[in-house]
């Protein structure tokens, strides 16, 4: 029996009996009295069990009191797999939320985890042997970052100012806000109480951000999802658009793998190529991902997409002539 079997194993015996003599938790461990003082000294110390010894019935119990509450996930078990699987999730999200504004207390916790792991094989420390990489991940300011999920979870309105990339100009807005997206960025999808519709902004482009006491409006998430979902990238909206993409031989087996829009129609074609059709509001984003391809790629039949694809190209080849 492996560590973290072993010390679930414990908890779960001291939860279900109650009481438990000294001599009783050996037999049913199968372990040493050092090896099972050792135990219940780490669910004591490292993981916050806990764990008192009656010295008059001279048993162990996990105590019941309201000045210490705890919140328990009973018969819920894990491998040592499963253990990794939840480092490496907080790793990633580290990478995406470096201020750990969505999750404080993950760090913290999962600490914990990394303790329960068996030092032995190694598997503490495969989350350091992982590195992921995001060019062009924009940073946000923690501080803004933290004020925008504590009014997510509570439901609160926001006040903010607004500086968009397409101009200088700054705005004071009012917002409900709705839910969180990443696109190489955090951005922020919500109820713009001064222009009375949903809009998407940049969390990196907001400043001097306050908490209000006002309740939020509530927008149902399935017709934001339908507004806001059928554009492409960053840019909001509806599925005004669709473009068909059709990649080189070359190109196709990798770009059958890739995942451009959650709508996409993928169809194989005989000679090798691969067509790519998906759904558009706004072409910016759209633009470059294509231009990505280069020469293994080609817009058909959306004159006003292969038009824009066509004059960035050239831009880009003016700037080498």
């Amino acid at each position: 029996m492996g560590r973290t079997e072993r010390i679930f194993k414990l908890a779960n015996l001291l939860r279900d009996r109650k009481r438990l003599r000294f001599d009783e938790m050996l037999v049913r461990m199968e372990v040493s009295p050092a090896t099972l003082k050792r135990d219940l000294k780490y669910l004591r110390e490292q993981l916050g069990t806990p764990v008192e010894y009656d010295a008059f019935e001279r048993t162990y119990q996990v105590a019941e009191s309201p000045q210490r509450p705890r919140q328990e996930m009973p018969g819920l078990w894990f491998s040592e797999a499963d253990l990794s699987s939840l480092l490496l999730a907080q790793r990633l999200l580290s990478e995406i939320d470096p201020s750990e504004g969505l999750a404080p207390r993950l760090k913290d916790m999962l600490q914990r985890v990394q303790a329960l792991m068996s030092y032995s094989d190694g598997s503490w420390e495969l989350a350091d042997r992982i590195r992921f990489s995001m060019p062009g991940k924009r940073a946000v300011d923690p501080a803004a970052f933290d004020k925008v999920t504590t009014a997510l979870v509570q439901r609160k309105r926001l006040r903010l100012v607004y500086s968009a990339q397409s101009h200088q100009a700054e705005t004071v807005k009012h917002i409900s806000p709705q839910r969180l997206v990443h696109h190489r960025t955090w951005y922020l999808d919500c109820w713009c109480h001064e222009l009375q519709e949903l809009r998407r902004i940049a969390l990196d482009s907001a400043a001097e951000l306050s908490v209000l006491d006002e309740a939020a409006v509530e927008i149902p998430l399935a017709e934001v999802e339908r507004l806001m979902d059928g554009g492409y990238g960053a840019f909001p909206g509806e599925p005004n658009h669709w473009a068909v993409l059709v990649f080189s031989a070359e190109a196709a087996q990798v770009a059958a793998k890739e995942q451009w829009h959650p709508m996409q129609r993928v169809h194989h074609l005989d000679d090798g190529r691969l067509q790519l059709m998906l759904p558009y509001d706004k072409p910016q984003d759209l633009v470059m991902d294509i231009l990505r391809y280069g020469a293994q790629v080609e817009v058909v039949g959306n004159a006003a997409l292969r038009l824009a694809v066509e004059t960035a190209a050239r831009a880009i080849c003016a700037l080498y002539a």
